[in-house]
């Protein structure tokens, strides 16, 4: 019995230690969303996500890039348009299929794209424009993919460009103080 206790300490010991390094690994790539609200009443705002990917590993480099609205099941948003960087305009906007898939919006260069991201570097001018249909939430996170001859999955990091819907209410203002 203490023999088993000695490997089990040993296991969660070594756990403990390979833990943190996988929990906090630095992710391939990342993709900072940030949202301007364009107007339009309550149930019916337009807003705009303009995109920034940073390839941080992939290598040869990132030729792909597709984001993902009402991923979460809720009919939260629609699509109005989208905005391509130099050498990415080979866009599909994939429609939300019912009791499935969510619509999304993917910019595709190709393998022999014309102007990749390289490791290193970030590249702008990626944007979508949509109609925000809920009423007691702003727009917030997406996944996201980005690829080379691998793709990787991750989550946008939203940062607000002037005020968002909830702002625009008096406990909205309240709040936007407290942040």
């Amino acid at each position: 019995m203490k023999k088993l206790a000695k490997v089990a300490c040993l296991f969660l010991l070594l756990g403990i230690m390979i833990l943190p390094e996988v929990a906090f690994a630095n992710p391939p790539a990342t993709v900072t969303a940030t949202l301007t609200y364009l107007g339009g009443d309550l149930g019916n705002r337009t807003y705009r996500f303009d995109y920034s990917v940073e390839n941080l590993t992939l290598q040869p480099y990132i030729w792909g890039f597709i984001v993902f609205f009402n991923e979460d099941g809720l009919d939260h948003s629609d699509f109005i348009s989208y905005a391509y960087p130099l050498g990415w305009e080979i866009v599909s906007v994939f429609p939300e299929e019912p009791g499935g898939s969510p619509w999304s919006v993917e910019w595709d260069g190709g393998y022999e794209h014309p102007n990749p991201i390289l490791p290193g570097a970030s590249l702008d001018g990626f944007s979508v424009t949509f109609i925000w249909k809920d009423i007691y939430d702003s727009p917030g996170p997406q996944i996201f993919e980005v690829w080379d001859t691998e793709a990787y999955d991750g989550t946008t990091t939203v940062v607000p460009s002037g005020p968002t819907r909830l702002e625009n209410t008096s406990w909205g203002r309240i709040k936007s103080t407290f942040k």
